[in-house]
């Protein structure tokens, strides 16, 4: 019997009837990955598999409905792709790689993801948690089913409202943290916290999902480390425990979890990723936060996991009366479960933009005359401006201004890295008219002379000293004098999709500049680039700074100074229409990561790596997977003796029939698997080191 129902939301569709009148989907159209699951396949003899929902490091969720009980479900498939090991045979049968991992590892995988799921569904009953109905093993894999949560993600609403103030948050994650706290007492850990995990219901009540992710405390190791059934971190909201394996996992985690979501609930900004905190700690306190506020959520973000709050009960106290905390806080008195008037809730929207405290532009009455000038990339409608990373009244910034054409130079403020589902799609700048993906060109004008009467005010000082406007899709920028990037110009174009030309216009001065990590990322319709004008000897991480410029053929790195950069990772990755770079002037003698830097530059033929210093690099992973248009490759002045990681660092270089890897040292390699992987053409290769060459035989 068929069963006629719409694979995207699985509303009946009745006989003869061609769309869904719910989500208006014609009957039979699809949108499925060749990964996932077909739709209409049946699990368990009585789940009907939809759409996928999400895909994440160890599984696939669809939406589902149970055929018996006649409701919707959400269902969660144990298919770690992201470790290589997996593939769908066929629609459905999960095929595992026995070359990336045994048949023992593989059970392990599941049985542990199995038993995790089994004790969580024991758990029904805790409001603010989503419920497990059913686990059960099918296609050579796992799958766990879990109540459907109708409504938003609390990530999308606040990308569509903007940031809520610290008290209607603290009320709102009440439930959720004392619902947390419970879970905890059964020795399960969820681990995966953020603002896309939380569901908000049409009565404004929050639901915690994917349980997916959790952990069970009795799966752990003979040292107390908890053995996952496989490793889960996100950016900006996982301790640092969650990167390795050897992490202890416990309460604490979730506590820097919850704690890092209020803090992007309140502030609209990322957190700072845990492992780049414990190298230099930059999370800072916000507008809309005061300063008890953020001292009680940075203590409970602590990097280190025992300078943090050790349960949900001290995290709730902490934040509920926020004071300045300068120990950590232990078992606190059990409260009973205080349910807020959340019914009829709405996050405040943001008040018009003259009122909002926007970023400025500050003219000192200094010799060299430098103002700060404030682009920040906002989240949503109702993402937050802040202040420069630092001052232009440093000697770096002076001496732009002494050597500049211009008398005046204005100084950009630090741009946030966005988290959001679809970044293109969030306001930028100060203002909530347009979005990243209406922005077609963009110039740089050292003249205030055709500003018109609707641009838009970006200056410190609030007194129209540097104004930006949109025309037909081109913005611009404009200012009485040079305009310079902050010290920290990361993600300043950021996912500026239809952006196709750049014009810097002889006033966009970078000496002072030591950050550009992620500049460009995503900018997928820009074709050239003309950096001509960037001084770059300052600059320290260029880490993902054209990464995704998919369309990009033209690029002229002739002029970059890189001898103070030491994080190159990801630097070209998806560059895909790149033909040939040459990097001979590149200096990288204090590189120590240029793992992934090409990955995905599928169009490159030539290479030119003749200088490169890798005397203090310690890991290459990937990083010159799917360059199949390569055909040879010298690396024979590479020095690797510091090298840790060459995991997959050929994969797929299906072209590749000559390489020289003549000096490669690997004593201090700890990771080497797939290093050869998908190269099937490549006969030549000139190498001395065992290791390697006995991972080039076995690929």
């Amino acid at each position: 019997m068929e069963v006629r129902r719409c694979m995207k939301c699985m509303h009946a569709l009745a006989a003869g009837e061609t769309f869904c009148s719910e989500c208006g989907r014609p009957y039979g159209s699809v949108e499925t990955e060749p990964f996932a699951l077909k739709p209409g396949t049946i699990l368990d003899g009585k789940y009907l598999v939809g759409e996928m929902l999400g895909q994440g490091g160890f599984g696939i969720t669809y939406i589902g409905f149970d055929l018996l009980l006649e409701q919707k479900v959400a269902i969660k498939e144990y298919f770690p792709m992201s470790t290589g090991m997996v593939s769908r045979e066929s629609s459905t049968t999960v095929v595992w790689s026995s070359a990336v991992m045994q048949k023992s590892g593989m059970e392990k995988g599941f049985d542990s993801f199995l038993k995790e799921a089994r004790k969580m569904a024991k758990l029904g009953g805790i409001p603010g948690v989503v419920g497990v109905k059913s686990v059960f093993i099918q296609n050579e894999t796992a799958y766990i089913v879990m109540d459907f949560i109708e409504g938003e993600t609390l990530l999308k609403k606040l990308q569509r409202e903007g940031p809520m103030d610290y008290g209607t948050c603290i009320s709102l994650m009440t439930p959720i943290m004392q619902a947390l706290a419970e879970v905890h007492k059964h020795g399960i850990i969820h681990r995966d916290i953020s603002p896309d995990n939380i569901m908000v219901q049409s009565d404004g009540r929050l639901i915690l999902l994917d349980l997916g992710a959790a952990k069970d405390l009795d799966i752990q190791g003979k040292d107390g480390s908890v053995q996952s059934s496989q490793m889960v971190a996100k950016h900006g909201f996982s301790p640092v425990e969650q990167y390795g394996q050897a992490g202890k996992i416990g309460p604490w985690t979730d506590v820097y979890a919850m704690a890092a979501t209020i803090y992007y609930c309140c502030t609209g900004a990322l957190p700072p990723s845990a492992t780049d905190r414990m190298i230099e700690d930059t999370l800072t306190c916000r507008p809309r936060l005061t300063k008890e506020q953020f001292d009680a959520l940075a203590f409970c973000m602590s990097v280190l996991p025992q300078k943090r709050p050790q349960n949900m009960g001290a995290l709730l106290q902490i934040v509920t009366h926020p004071v300045r905390n300068t120990q950590p806080v232990g078992n606190v008195p059990k409260t009973e479960p205080v349910r807020p008037e959340v019914r009829n809730y709405t996050p405040p929207k943001p008040a018009p933009a003259a009122k909002r405290p926007l970023p400025k532009w500050l003219v000192p009455g200094i010799a060299a005359a430098v103002a700060v000038i404030a682009f920040i990339i906002s989240i949503g409608s109702g993402g937050e401006k802040f202040a420069p990373a630092s001052s232009a009244n440093t000697p770096a910034a002076q001496s732009v201004a002494t050597k500049s054409f211009y008398a005046k130079v204005h100084t950009m403020g630090a741009a946030e890295c966005v988290y959001a589902v679809d970044i293109s799609a969030t306001h930028f700048w100060g203002q909530e008219r347009y979005m990243r993906r209406d922005v077609k060109t963009l110039a740089f004008q050292g003249s205030l002379q055709n500003a018109p009467s609707n641009a838009w005010d970006v200056s410190e000082a609030g007194d129209r000293s540097v104004l930006a406007w949109m025309d037909n899709g081109n913005l611009c920028v404009a200012a009485d004098g040079a305009i310079a990037p902050n010290s920290d110009a990361s993600w300043l174009f950021q996912e500026f999709v239809n952006l196709k030309t750049i014009d810097f216009g002889n006033c966009f001065v970078t000496s002072n500049v030591t950050r550009m990590s992620g500049m460009f990322d995503g900018c997928s319709s820009l074709t050239g680039l003309d950096l001509s004008c960037f001084k770059t000897s300052a600059v320290t991480d260029t880490y993902a700074m054209f990464r995704n410029c998919g369309s990009l053929t033209r690029l002229d790195l002739s002029c970059f100074e890189t001898s103070a950069v030491t994080d190159m990772c990801d630097m070209f990755r998806g560059c895909g229409s790149l033909a040939s770079l040459d990097m001979a002037n590149f200096d990288t003698s204090n590189v120590t990561d240029i793992s992934s830097m090409f990955y995905g530059c599928k169009s490159l033929t030539s290479l030119n790596l003749a200088n490169f210093d890798t005397s203090n690099v310690t890991d290459m992973g990937f990083m010159f997977e799917e360059c199949n248009s390569l055909t040879s490759l010298d690396l024979s002045n590479f020095d690797t003796a510091n090298v840790k990681c060459m995991s997959w660092m050929f994969s797929w270089c299906n072209s590749l029939t000559s390489l020289n890897l003549s000096n490669f040292d690997a004593s201090a390699v700890t990771e080497i698997d797939s290093m050869f992987y998908g190269c099937d053409n490549l006969s030549d290769i000139i190498c001395f080191n065992g290791k390697i060459l006995n991972e080039f035989r076995n690929r």
